[in-house]
């Protein structure tokens, strides 16, 4: 069979990695790929189509819609075998939907989470006015664009079920079904390399203290809870030997340099900025901490830690709840007390320490599976669905 697939974006902390292993696979089972989008590089066998900028002059969403809708038009001639599509991000699938010939065609959509929700968070607790605006044009079309694609899909690949009950919820007279494929905690097809000074450092502070815990993040600052991880670290000022390393990027970055200074911790945290590759880090470090707020997904960082074989400690969201299933892994969520309390633990207690590693390994055999095949499996059937 003969695919279809869209990224007009390829920024993302492991989508666009993952959303090429997908194609990979399929090429791998013997299927053609035809893929539309800037930036591709490191060819695996794809039938690569090059974004163009048409209508860059129209900001937002409506721009990108009128940018894929063109790019479509553009390569027709491309398009005229195409047995299904399936897409990654919400905008290529709504404009797939728009479009008079793959419109009409089979399409297999995979969710990464539930925008709604965070943009929901974003737009109260966002420290940037921009950010927050954003969030709230975002929310009076978006509810609309998520029903459109779950209309137009009759099945919908989520990452957990508590996502799938919550689209459920939202739209219960949408007749979705909801296929659950939890994302595996296997890195081995990702293409970044580290940045050695990144490392070198980590091993310099590794020299100078016993314990080096981490958060590594996109910076959205509250709802990635740096705010209480900071807040957290302010009360481990006692324990010289625990030291932080923050990771992270985005428009509320530079917030995390100014709440350092604010709370006195430039000789307790070192803030790294952006890290490609940055679960290369993690063999270095000895608890990565997730403290997010909002309604995440199916956090990334979580699986990575998993494959690194870190101590993890994150907030009680029901995502962390889904990738880690035991309270000693997890905080209560806004509480930096009661995660500067399990830091404390595991800093002091080596049994507890033991007991935290012993549950990462168990929870990383669930996530050790042939993801590369179920996709494969469900997007042959996909090509079927009407």
């Amino acid at each position: 069979m003969k695919f279809l697939t869209i990224s007009m974006h390829t920024k993302g902390h492991g989508g666009y990695y993952r959303h090429r292993r997908m194609a990979r696979a399929l090429i791998k089972a013997g299927h053609q790929v035809v893929w539309i989008s800037p930036n591709i590089s490191n060819d695996i066998g794809e039938q690569l189509l090059p974004m163009i900028e048409f209508y860059r002059w129209i900001p937002g969403p409506l721009g990108w819609i009128l940018k894929l809708r063109a790019n479509l038009h553009h390569y027709r001639a491309h398009l005229h075998d195409i047995d299904a599509v399936f897409t990654t991000k919400e905008y290529d699938a709504f404009g797939c939907t728009l479009d008079d010939v793959v419109g009409d065609l089979p399409h297999i959509y995979f969710t990464h989470g539930d925008t709604i929700n965070c943009e929901k968070y974003l737009a109260k607790n966002s420290a940037n006015f921009g950010r927050r605006l954003k969030s709230w044009l975002m929310l009076s079309y978006y509810p609309k664009l998520q029903r459109r694609i779950l209309e137009r899909f009759s099945h919908v690949v989520v990452q957990a079920n508590f996502l799938a009950d919550t689209l459920r919820t939202r739209h219960p007279d949408i007749s979705c079904e909801y296929i659950v494929l939890a994302s595996d905690c296997v890195f081995e097809w990702w293409v970044e390399q580290s940045n050695p000074d990144h490392i070198a450092l980590i091993e310099k502070l590794k020299e100078k203290h016993d314990f080096v815990i981490a958060v590594i993040a996109q910076v959205f600052y509250k709802a990635k809870g740096f705010n209480i991880f900071l807040d957290a670290m302010a009360q481990l000022r006692e324990f010289p030997n625990i030291h932080a390393v923050i990771v992270g990027y985005g428009d509320e970055a530079q917030l995390i340099p100014q709440n350092i200074k604010r709370l006195e911790l430039e000789e307790k945290v070192t803030f790294l900025g952006e890290s490609p590759a940055a679960h290369n880090l993690m063999p270095l470090i000895d608890v990565i901490v997730s403290p997010t707020q909002f309604f995440d997904a199916f956090p990334t960082v979580i699986l990575e830690a998993l494959d690194a074989g870190c101590c993890v400690i994150a907030s009680d969201i029901e995502a962390h709840k889904e990738q880690l299933g035991d309270e000693a892994l997890l905080f209560r969520n806004g509480d930096p007390g009661h995660l500067a309390n399990k830091l404390i633990k595991l800093y002091k207690d080596k049994g507890a320490l033991r007991q935290n590693q012993n549950i990462v390994q168990t929870r990383k055999k669930r996530f050790q599976f042939d993801w590369d095949a179920r996709v494969v499996e469900i997007i042959e059937s996909g090509a079927d669905y009407n």
